[in-house]
């Protein structure tokens, strides 16, 4: 990890994100204006007509390179799944910190990285996004902590190890920084394994299982369906096997099964794993949408009756634009329970130099103790929001439920909303 010396350039700015479109074009020709050398092509400020040309054609070359291969894992080593009982606490628990949508190099993204590991979680795990298209460049200033155009930011890892998950900003540029260069930092370094060897893994604690797939690899092809591969899906089914070996599920993505805020919406991947989870529900946590959302629990016949515990934790890294007033839909199934709102938490929001109004960043930390799961919601500033739990229902025998339980104490900001 590259330390920032004292002469090192300022950080990019968060006002660089605002009103970014989720397209591969736009995010090429953002990175071309605030970060030309990320790209190494002609920054925009020198357009004519005689340019454009040649700085389009050199943005296919770069864009058009081929994809990284979506390999199985191979037959040795944990093969992806990885037996959390060596890194329990004391206490029999272990804690996983997580942030969605982190890698824009900013302040606000090294301020939510180090508020992470604050409390000494064994593990972090980001969601996905790296930052305009995910180039060598912008993997080594975003993540590793290099410095070049802009003072590097680098992502904290827990005290027993790291991952992190594609989204479709690393696919812009094909993936291969992404696989290449971020996933051999990550992983966890007392495990087989070593590194992180693949974008999807699966985690086992004692009573609860962390599963983390990957929805960037197809979000940037024709249709863009997010869809899941097929050595994800045997590896699901041989090496995980949760249809024989069913226990309490945290689902990992980069995109939304559905969105309550007009974002799109991916039921590929849950029709796929439908069939893995059925008569259970699961708790899934997600981002690509630049907010942090709570949705009550949802079920859908279309999606072969899978349910959920929904939790969009996008708020990492990039600024937290206001929705639309159509959003949320007070009538659309999908409901959502607490999202920031300035008509209700007027003094989490800012406005940039650039006079967008903004939210507040955060990160997630998810503990594990026995048989019950809590999720906590963090500001950058280590701020809790809001506190709840899971545990099995059924009793000893488990029935494939969840019951929840918001944690009302001194911590939670006064004028969260209850319903």
């Amino acid at each position: 990890m590259a330390s920032s010396p004292a002469t090192a350039p300022g950080r990019k700015s968060l006002e660089s994100y605002t009103g970014l479109s989720r397209s591969s074009v736009a995010s090429a020709m953002r990175a071309a204006k605030v970060n030309p050398s990320s790209l190494s092509l002609p920054p925009l400020q020198k357009f004519d007509t005689s340019s454009i040309f040649d700085w389009i054609t050199n943005w296919l070359k770069t864009l058009g390179s081929k994809r990284f291969a979506f390999d199985p894992y191979p037959a040795t080593g944990e093969q992806g799944k990885y037996d959390l009982s060596s890194l329990l606490a004391a206490d029999g628990s272990i804690r996983i910190a997580l942030a969605g949508d982190w890698g824009t190099g900013t302040d606000v993204a090294q301020q939510v990285a180090n508020s992470m590991v604050s409390t000494n979680p064994e593990l972090t795990v980001h969601l996905g996004d790296i930052y305009f298209v995910g180039t060598e460049n912008e993997v080594r200033e975003n993540c590793l902590g290099v410095n070049g155009s802009y003072q590097g930011v680098f992502w904290r890892r827990g005290s027993k190890g790291s991952f992190a998950l594609s989204g479709n900003h690393e696919m812009y540029s094909g993936g291969n920084p992404y696989f290449n260069d971020f996933l051999p930092t990550l992983g966890i370094p007392s495990s087989q394994d070593e590194k992180q060897l693949r974008s999807y893994f699966c985690l086992e604690a004692p009573a609860w299982r962390i599963v983390a797939v990957d929805t960037g690899y197809n979000s940037d092809t024709i249709g863009g369906d997010c869809a899941l591969e097929k050595p994800l899906l045997d590896w699901l089914q041989n090496v995980v096997d949760p249809i024989n070996k069913p226990k309490p599920t945290v689902l990992l993505s980069h995109h939304q099964w559905f969105s309550g805020f007009g974002d799109g919406n991916y039921p590929k991947p849950a029709q796929q794993l439908a069939a893995f989870f059925k008569n259970q529900q699961v708790i899934w946590l997600w981002g690509h949408e630049h907010r942090l959302a709570i949705f009550y629990p949802y079920q859908s016949s279309r999606d072969h009756s899978l349910s959920c515990f929904a939790r969009c934790i996008g708020h990492g890294g990039m600024p937290l634009e206001i929705a639309s007033s159509a959003y949320p839909n007070e009538d659309d199934p999908q409901r959502v329970e607490y999202w920031d709102s300035p008509d209700v938490h007027p003094e989490r929001f800012r406005k940039l130099p650039d006079g967008t109004v903004v939210g507040t960043n955060g990160y997630a930390l998810m503990t594990i103790q026995g048989s019950t799961l809590s999720l906590e919601y963090f500001d950058a500033d280590q701020t809790s929001v809001l506190k709840e739990t899971f545990v099995p229902g059924g009793g000893a025998a488990w029935d494939g439920t969840l019951v929840r339980t918001v944690v009302r104490d001194p911590q939670i900001l006064n004028q969260m909303i209850y319903e």
